[in-house]
C-alpha cells in the first residue's frame, strides 16, 4: 500500500460512519487531501486533538482503492488559543472553506499552502481585535491572493477606474505587493476597506464554488 507524507493543514474536519471522521487538508507537497481516520471521533482517540480544523499537522496517508485513509497525525507547533482568537477564526475560518471549494485533489501549489501558512501566523503579530471592516479586508486580501494562485482573479487594470470608487485600484495594488500583515497598520477610512473587499468579494462569487461563502457574515459576526 503506498503512503503519502506531507506537513498540512486541516481545512475540515467531519462526521464520516460512526467513529470515524473524514479529514480535509492542504500539503506543501501534495496539495489537498481527503482521508478518514478511522475510530478518530471515539473518546480518547490518539488522534483527536491533532487534526482540528486550522491546525497544521504531520501526517502519513495511506493511499486506498475506496478512500485513503489517515494512518498517523502530529500537531506541528500547537497553536494554543487560536481557535479562541476571533481575528484568527474570523479570517482563517472562511479562507479554509474557499480554499477547500476551489481546489482538486492531486494538484499542488506551495503558495497556496504558504498562504495558509502566513494567515495563521498574522496573529502572533499582534494581539488586538481587528475592527471587523479591517479584517473583512485582510480576508479580501488573501481570497485575492488565492485568485491569484489559481488564475481565477480578474484583470483589474483593465477594469475602467472610474467605474470603482477612488483609492479602491491603490488599494488592490498593495495588497497583491505587500505582505498580509501590513493590513494591520494601514491607516485609510473604513468605506475605502469595505469597498475595495466587495470589488474581491464580488470576484470571488463569480469563481465555481459548491457552496456559497459566509466570509463578510462571519466576520462581522465575531468582530463587531
Amino acid at each position: 500500500m503506498p503512503y503519502l507524507r506531507d506537513r498540512v493543514f486541516v481545512l475540515k474536519n467531519e462526521p464520516f460512519r460512526e467513529h470515524d471522521a473524514r479529514i480535509v487538508m492542504y500539503g506543501r507537497e501534495h496539495g489537498k487531501l481527503v482521508a478518514v481516520a478511522r475510530g478518530m471521533r471515539r473518546m480518547g482517540a490518539k488522534q483527536l486533538g491533532h487534526l482540528e480544523p486550522l491546525s497544521q499537522a504531520d501526517v502519513m496517508v495511506a493511499v486506498g482503492q475506496s478512500f485513503d485513509k489517515l494512518a498517523v497525525a502530529q500537531a506541528v507547533e500547537p497553536r494554543v488559543g487560536l481557535r479562541d482568537d476571533l481575528g484568527a477564526m474570523a479570517v482563517l475560518g472562511p479562507l479554509s472553506h474557499l480554499i477547500e471549494s476551489l481546489t482538486r485533489e492531486g494538484v499542488a501549489d506551495v503558495s497556496i499552502y504558504e498562504l495558509l501558512q502566513e494567515s495563521s501566523d498574522l496573529w502572533r503579530s499582534t494581539d488586538q481585535l481587528p475592527s471587523p471592516e479591517r479584517g473583512r479586508l485582510i480576508l479580501a486580501a488573501a481570497s485575492l491572493r488565492l485568485l491569484d494562485a489559481l488564475g481565477e482573479a480578474p484583470d483589474f487594470d483593465a477594469i475602467e477606474q472610474g467605474d470603482m470608487p477612488e483609492g479602491v485600484m491603490t488599494l488592490l495594488r498593495f495588497m497583491r505587493l505587500r505582505p498580509l500583515r501590513d493590513l494591520l497598520a494601514i491607516t485609510a477610512p473604513s468605506t475605502l476597506f469595505v469597498a475595495t473587499s466587495a470589488v474581491i468579494e464580488t470576484a470571488v462569487e463569480r469563481t465555481p464554488l459548491a457552496t456559497r461563502l459566509h466570509g463578510a457574515a462571519t466576520i462581522y459576526a465575531l468582530l463587531a
